[in-house]
């Protein structure tokens, strides 16, 4: 699971007990297809390269997540634990736990990377 910073040097029971919370607030929109839709705010660096081509300071970015996408997102509270994540996520949609504990750690990493998760490791497991 590599959903941690890289510098972070956990075991995996640390990881699975992790509590990934969002680091982005924004509008979400339900969609027909039973996902949704996170439309964020980027600012862009003071000075940056946007600015010289004159680019608004300010712009959006809208992530698409599916129904399974939309569950996971929404237990990312910063109470919940990867384990507990992927426990609800395989009895809501009746999977099997080895997929559904594949399909939220490869998840959250992505949203890790994106920017819109982090993940909080209990003091009592540092």
């Amino acid at each position: 699971m590599r959903f941690m910073k890289p510098k972070a040097q956990f075991t995996r029971q640390q990881q699975l007990n992790s509590k990934p919370m969002r680091a982005v607030e924004g509008q979400w929109t339900d969609t027909a297809d039973g996902g949704g839709k996170l439309q964020v705010a980027i600012r862009q660096a003071r000075g940056g390269v946007g600015k010289w081509l004159g680019m608004p300071s300010e712009r959006q970015k809208t992530y698409e997540f599916d129904a399974l996408g939309k569950f996971v997102w929404q237990l990312c509270d910063g109470e919940s634990s990867v384990s507990q994540i992927s426990r609800k996520l395989a009895k809501e949609f009746k999977i099997t736990e080895r997929e559904s504990q594949v399909a939220t750690e490869k998840f959250l990493t992505t949203l890790v990377g994106k920017g819109l998760i982090v993940a909080a490791v209990p003091k009592e497991n540092a």
